[in-house]
């Protein structure tokens, strides 16, 4: 008959002259913390944990374990960052692209004034006109004339029509965004 062996735990192992047993290996709580903040959405944190975690596990050499957390926690964290990353330059470019927008729209209604402006100046020299004078935009505006049509403001502004000729340097059209969306020039000179 055999002698009655206990059952073979491989965490224990007998005393040896070096020292007392071996524990088993214990999981890293860093590498815990990092895979929580990960699945909390804290971006950096998990970052951050799961590196010294993984850190702490290489040099414990077999003492703490927690690999896999601590690689879902970094894996986590990271593809936090890149989602911020993407949304915080697509809002940068949505941004972007409105002021653009806006600033394209206040471009274009000023060329409209200036292409009316000059409309109206070159049919009153045409046609010998003094200030005071109507302006007669039937003859000015339409097919085969000097402006093909009414001009609309790109950014759905109105548009005010002088109904007589005014002085040199004072605009016959303007635009109802003149004050809030500046469509309007700074300079008159040479209007």
């Amino acid at each position: 008959m055999e002698p009655h062996r206990p059952p073979h735990n491989p965490y224990h192992s007998p005393a040896s002259p070096s020292g007392p047993p071996i524990a088993p290996p214990r999981t890293s709580g860093l590498a815990i913390s990092s895979l929580v903040t990960g699945i909390l959405g804290l971006g950096i944190v998990p970052v951050v944990l799961g590196h010294i975690a993984l850190s702490q596990i290489k040099k414990a050499a077999g003492a703490i374990e927690g690999r896999g957390l601590a690689i879902a926690g970094l894996i986590l964290g990271y593809l936090q960052i890149v989602v911020l990353a993407i949304l915080f330059v697509i809002s940068f470019l949505f941004v972007g692209a409105r002021a653009w927008k806006k600033g394209s729209d206040r471009a274009g209604c000023i060329l409209n004034q200036r292409n009316v402006q000059q409309a109206v100046r070159g049919y009153q020299s045409l046609h010998g006109l003094k200030p005071g004078d109507p302006i007669p935009w039937a003859e000015i505006v339409g097919p085969g004339k000097l402006l093909e049509k009414e001009p609309t403001c790109p950014a759905a502004g109105e548009y005010e029509f002088s109904e007589r000729i005014l002085p040199p340097e004072t605009p016959v059209m303007t635009c109802s965004k003149a004050d809030a969306e500046q469509h309007v020039p700074k300079d008159f000179t040479g209007w």
